[in-house]
């Protein structure tokens, strides 16, 4: 799992490693008015159809920026459209089709790990799935499938994270992705860093298909179908198969998981139609270390199974010519269980009990958006939103450990956290565009949003300018944005009493510096401020804003107050080439810093500092059905927390130099893919085989330091820090019949 803040320490490493399951595997509208068609925005701006990508599959990543929206005249008749390269009402925002997601090498089909690859993200660990935007943290990316909100979208994925293994989403059903970075709408429930948008609405009318696959990722199959004469329908199921063949795929367990989405959407008549959703993820992983292994530097043994549910339901209805609604109705549940004990304790006293976590969120969701345009210059959104949530958490921590940010090695206070809350969320919202004359354009919104469990309201604004300057079209945004803390933080030593929303402000800004049909280029500049981050009381240097994951760590939950500081700043270079016909090339090079202050006030280096990330991505098809792509990934070293190497070797534990925190930098991370894929044409249907190679050249890429407490009780003398590497080289194979 990600690292805590500076490092996390050697008995959640193992539980880290369960990236390595990492193995995987036009617009169509009926009415009558006269609306604007945004191209990113199939959940408000339906009108009782979908966005969806082009279906070429030489079709690249589409990098949208700033400009006036187009508007199409609707008659009661068929009408499509292409999305609009310059359609959006963001400064800046990413669309990715699904053909590209599939055809990427070193992602495995998982629209999650392709987000890796865009400019200004990067990963925590290349097994994982969870991505980090323009220096935040993973838990600052809100998810949104089908204008439905959900926790996360990944299996194995903690109720205070947002990675996993893999995404509970097959790509199969989705027509399109687009990642929010930049002055996204007011109408988004609000994140500090991102919204991930994913749209599942086929283009047009469906017919019978289906597809069945094979895969290193899972087995399973998906069904689409008619829904009477104006609707359809969607079910999909996929399983893991890992442990079919093995125990043990490298950290002493192997990821056990099921999942399934089912969809539907129908056009009542001309001016009604509704659509909605049901997903679910069940899964569960038990890791035993060897007690053999006296280099293991995780002496527990954990056991985890959760699952989680997300079912949700749009009613659109066009009310006038220039008008139109869209009512949601969602709930959200999810459950997991973790039960961890010692082996090192049991050497003498039999396994312990160190950590038990029972905990369940629910969250209810209705909301209304209402579109309005006066005139083709003047557009109007509003709306509004209530959420309950339902929050049970029972968490145990009957023996004390040692924490590794403290000299002293006496266990910490044991831990009982019993909380049940049943708090309520309130959100209103408005925003405006208007069309400037020489091709200028404004939009500005505010959203006022109040969190009943810490009291407290906030009211964020954004404004963004677009502007066409020597032809080409810049932006310029600011935007503010709110979100609570993790529920983990908030209900540990009563902490709602303490924290507050955290902010940040973001100054944005950005140019299309070329835009042809063989090479577009982007620029795009950022700054975001962080207050109010929570931050721990008893450590004055740790910030939450470095705390990635909390899988079995008790000693990460302690009293906070949200005092906490940061700065993030980038700039992102985004080039898309077809040098040849037949040869596309997708590449990116961002320069990204980010520093946050603990309780003392210190700006240090975040954990996810790395000035310079780079990816080359290329795609040719080789004709007989063969396409080939690879990927290459290079950035500068993860920073990271020394141990104080003298209490270390005496305590034989880790205990962090916090005269270090993040002040040692690992080497250059890089790793390069490939994949082949052949379709072969059959009397009914295709059939599509694929092989692939992670990390072809086998680098060793740098993750983390832990501490090898087993050596001191087997050899009687310190062991040492042992370097826990990401992903090794890691073949990728699978076999998909569809028709």
């Amino acid at each position: 799992m990600p690292p805590s803040s500076f490092r996390t320490p050697h008995y959640s490493h193992r539980v880290a490693l369960i990236g390595s399951l990492l193995a995987p595997f036009t617009y169509s509208l009926i009415c009558s008015a006269q609306l604007p068609i945004p191209s990113s925005k199939p959940h408000v701006l339906l009108t009782a159809a979908t966005a969806t990508p082009k279906s070429s599959p030489e079709a690249t990543t589409k990098v949208v920026a700033a400009g006036p929206k187009k508007l199409v005249s609707i008659t009661t008749v068929l009408v499509t459209a292409a999305a609009d390269a310059v359609d959006t009402s963001e400064g800046y925002e990413r669309r990715i089709s699904t053909q590209e997601v599939e055809r990427s090498a070193g992602t495995f089909g998982d629209p999650g790990r392709f987000m890796q690859t865009l400019p200004g993200v990067v990963s925590d660990n290349d097994e994982r799935n969870d991505f980090i935007v323009r220096g935040g943290n993973p838990a600052e990316t809100l998810f949104v499938v089908d204008n439905i909100e959900l926790p996360s979208i990944n299996q194995l994925a903690l109720s205070d994270t947002t990675g996993g293994f893999v995404s509970m989403i097959d790509n199969a059903a989705v027509k399109q992705t687009t990642l929010h970075t930049d002055a996204y709408d007011s109408k988004f429930d609000q994140r500090l860093s991102a919204v991930v948008e994913m749209s599942t609405r086929p283009e047009g009318n469906v017919g019978y298909h289906g597809r069945a696959e094979f895969g290193i990722g899972g087995t399973g199959g998906s069904m689409d179908r008619p829904l009477g004469t104006n609707g359809s329908l969607f079910v999909g199921v996929r399983r893991s198969i890992l442990n079919w063949f093995t125990d043990d795929i490298g950290m002493n367990g192997v990821p056990i998981y099921t999942n399934g989405l089912v969809r539907a959407d129908k056009r009542v008549d001309d001016k009604n139609n509704w659509w909605g959703m049901s997903l679910t993820g069940v899964d569960s992983i038990v890791i035993q270390p060897t007690t053999e292994d006296c280099q293991e530097t995780n002496p527990f043994i954990i056991h985890y199974n959760g699952w989680r549910n997300t079912t949700g339901i749009n009613w659109q209805h066009v009310s006038s010519a220039k008008s139109f609604g869209v009512l949601s109705v969602s709930n959200s549940e999810q459950q997991q269980t973790i039960n961890e004990t010692s082996q090192l304790l049991g050497f003498t006293l039999g396994n312990i009990q160190v950590y038990y976590e029972n905990s369940h969120d629910g969250i209810s969701t209705m909301k209304y958006d209402w579109t309005f345009q006066a005139n083709h210059r003047f557009t109007v959104t509003a709306g509004g939103q209530t959420t309950l949530d339902r929050l049970n958490y029972n968490i145990q921590q009957p023996i004390g450990l040692p924490s590794p940010y403290s000299a002293n090695p006496t266990p910490g206070d044991a831990t009982s956290i019993v909380r049940a809350f049943t708090p309520v969320t309130y959100a209103a919202y408005g925003q405006v565009a208007v069309e400037l004359p020489h091709g200028m354009r404004v939009v500005a919104g505010e959203r006022a949003s109040e969190w009943s469990i810490v009291q407290s309201t906030v009211a964020t604004g954004k404004a963004v300018l677009f502007a066409p300057v020597f032809g080409r079209m810049i932006h310029v945004g600011y935007a503010e944005y709110a979100q609570l803390p993790p529920s983990l933080y908030l209900l540990a030593f009563d902490n709602e009493h303490t924290l507050t929303p955290m902010r940040s402000r973001q100054l944005t800004a950005g140019i299309v510096a070329a835009d042809s049909h063989r090479l577009s280029v982007t620029v795009n500049a950022y700054q975001k401020l962080y207050s109010d981050y929570p931050v721990s009381t008893t450590f004055p240097q740790l910030s939450m804003a470095n705390i990635a994951d909390t899988f079995g760590q008790a000693f990460l939950m302690s009293p906070m107050v949200g005092k906490g500081q940061g700065v993030a700043r980038g700039v992102e270079l985004s080039v898309d080439a077809r040098p040849f016909r037949r040869f596309a090339l997708t590449g990116n090079l961002t320069y990204m810093r980010s520093w946050y202050s603990g309780l003392d006030g210190v700006l240090r280096k975040g954990n996810f500092d790395m000035p310079l990330v780079g990816n080359v991505m290329g795609y040719t098809p080789l004709g007989r059905g063969w396409t080939v792509s690879f990927r290459y990934s290079a950035s500068t070293g993860r920073p990271y927390t020394p141990d104080n190497m003298p209490l270390s070797i005496a305590q034989d534990r880790d205990v962090y130099d916090m005269t270090q925190i993040n002040g040692v930098r690992a080497p250059m991370y890089s790793r390069l893919d490939f994949r082949g894929e052949w379709t072969h044409k059959l009397r009914r249907g295709e059939l599509v085989t694929h092989v692939g190679l992670e990390n072809a050249l086998n680098r060793t890429n740098f993750y983390d330091l832990e501490w090898m407490p087993l050596v001191q009780v087997y050899f009687n003398q310190v062991g040492g820090t042992q370097q826990q590497n990401q992903m090794p080289m890691f073949p990728d194979a699978g076999i998909r019949y569809s028709y």
